[in-house]
């Protein structure tokens, strides 16, 4: 499967001020995702309309008429155009055409000229299509409608998962359709118990508290009734409460994967993947599993009652973390060969879900709009005060990790199936502090200026190394290979390969005593 990627500059220069060609030399010019080159000296081509669809049903882009040259090897002149008006008049007249385009979606001031090198070009700026009007098509010489998608530097007829994409997207609370054939029965008995549980202490005056768990679930939107008058899971029930076999009968490509892979050792150093048989599959409990492995990792503080019950402390980097997990789960497309996939790697954390992107991906980080692709899922998290419905979410996570992390997530956008995939570096080291958010900051007495240390090791260590570190008790504590081979059932060499990275990374002292190294903490 090749995968193609955006260059967020271009892309975003296309919605910005300046066009493309005011921010490089055409020397250095080539198309991309989101710009495209054609020759036009006398009139409009007449591929051009075949990339007019593709950015609309893709990102957006530019298209700037009056640039030839070998696409192959990106070498491109200027050669302009003779009669600019005459072109961008055949442009409005058939885009404004419902007999030949389908949406005519252009902004105003959409079409226009530029100047360079002595010579006229016309520049088409293309905005990506709302969810509403996609799939954008155009008619042609055939005599049929046909819809384009943009790969790379090329137009692609979009195939039939592409418009399946945009044809869910286009239907209003299309996750809130019963399905027939899947009752309650085809839900986790334990996941509606833990859900009903985080519910009544949210809401502990709701009456629906005292409903049944078939009347409960259709209050919440997890069943509907069908034709027949009977209540069947909808498409969210399903997704957030189902069981792993009877989601896949309904999604078959449905894949939950969390991976650790940080020790470079082994393929994964913990994995928590929905068709492993061992719990129920579902979002909800990969929510709250992913979310638990996530706050651990960072180790974020915890206070312990007066049961000896210990409590994670809400921080701003874990509500960011949780934000992190929902947006994947809540904005996924599930009809797609693609999976829901988190990564935690040395450096980063990587969150791919299937699916576009509703809207440009600059509005979606200033944040104050909201546009899920699963509205009913959005709300079946909401109940419980896990998703931000304010459209924030995407503000939260860039706002934290640039005060956490002195450093800037990066989104990519990819195809052929339709994915995103949200960058969030990790430069972590033992001076890191993270504040705690103000309505937990009283459980924290005695921390001055409302901060923790929230990591007493690097994040980027391997879950091994970190078991490593466990096993000192003290620091006075004197810990040998064989302690560790014994402790966490590795062999004698690996024990020996993870005491002395430890060592060289500076967490530890060694001395030589006889054949063998004795460790302490440093």
């Amino acid at each position: 499967m090749i995968l193609y990627v955006i260059s967020l500059f271009i892309c975003d220069s296309v919605r910005g001020m300046m066009n493309y060609l005011d921010t490089v030399d055409i020397t250095e010019a080539h198309e991309s995702q989101c710009v495209e080159f054609k020759e036009a000296s006398f009139e409009l081509p007449k591929d051009v309309w075949e990339t007019y669809s593709a950015f609309a049903n893709t990102e957006g882009g530019e298209i700037f008429l009056g640039i030839s040259g070998d696409g192959k090897d990106q070498s491109f002149s200027i050669t302009g155009v003779m009669d600019s008006q005459s072109i961008i008049t055949a442009f409005w007249n058939k885009v404004r055409n419902p007999q030949e385009v389908s949406r005519d979606i252009m902004l105003k001031d959409g079409v226009y000229t530029i100047e360079k090198e002595g010579k006229e070009i016309v520049v088409i700026s293309v905005p990506r299509a709302e969810r509403g009007d996609k799939p954008v098509s155009v008619y042609d010489k055939k005599n049929k409608w046909v819809s384009w998608v943009r790969r790379g530097t090329g137009d692609y007829k979009a195939s039939e998962q592409d418009i399946t994409l945009m044809q869910y997207d286009g239907v209003p609370h299309a996750d809130r359709k019963p399905l027939e054939g899947f009752t309650i029965d085809a839900f986790s008995p334990s996941t509606i118990k833990h859900y009903r549980n985080l519910f009544a202490s949210r809401k502990p005056q709701n009456p629906w508290i005292s409903k049944s768990d078939e009347d409960f679930l259709y209050f919440i939107g997890a069943l509907a009734k069908g034709y027949d008058g009977n209540l069947y899971a909808t498409q969210a029930g399903l997704l957030a409460f189902g069981l792993e076999y009877e989601i896949t009968n309904y999604f078959p490509h449905y894949l939950l994967d969390y991976r650790e892979e940080t020790s470079g050792v082994t393929r994964w150093d913990d994995r928590i993947v929905s068709q492993s048989g061992d719990w129920s599959g579902n979002l909800l409990d990969f929510y709250f599993m992913v979310t638990d492995k996530l706050l651990r990792y960072f180790k974020t503080p915890f206070t312990i009652d007066e049961a000896g019950v210990q409590h994670l402390e809400t921080s701003v980097l874990a509500e960011a973390l949780n934000e992190v997990i929902a947006n994947a789960l809540i904005h996924a497309y599930y009809g797609t060969t693609a999976s829901i996939r988190v990564l935690i790697k040395p450096l980063e954390i990587e969150v791919s879900n299937p699916g576009s992107f509703l809207v440009d991906r600059q509005v979606a980080i200033a944040g104050g709009f909201s546009e899920a692709r699963n509205p009913t899922l959005m709300r079946l998290f909401s109940l419980i005060g896990v998703s931000d419905r304010a459209g924030s979410g995407i503000q939260k996570i860039w706002s934290t990790w640039e005060d956490c992390f002195n450093v800037e997530p990066s989104y990519v956008e990819t195809h052929a199936p339709a994915s995103v995939v949200l960058h969030l570096p990790i430069l972590m080291s033992d001076k890191n502090t993270i504040p705690v958010s103000r309505a937990d900051s009283a459980n924290t007495a005695g921390v001055e200026n409302e901060k923790v240390q929230i990591i007493d090791t690097p994040a980027s260590l391997s879950k091994e190394k970190r078991d490593i570190l466990a096993l000192f008790a003290d620091r006075d504590q004197i810990i040998s290979s064989q302690d560790v081979v014994k402790k966490l059932n590795i062999s004698e060499r690996m024990a020996q390969k993870h005491l002395k990275q430890l060592y060289e990374k500076g967490f530890l002292e060694r001395e030589k005593k006889s054949l063998q190294y004795e460790y302490s903490l440093k």
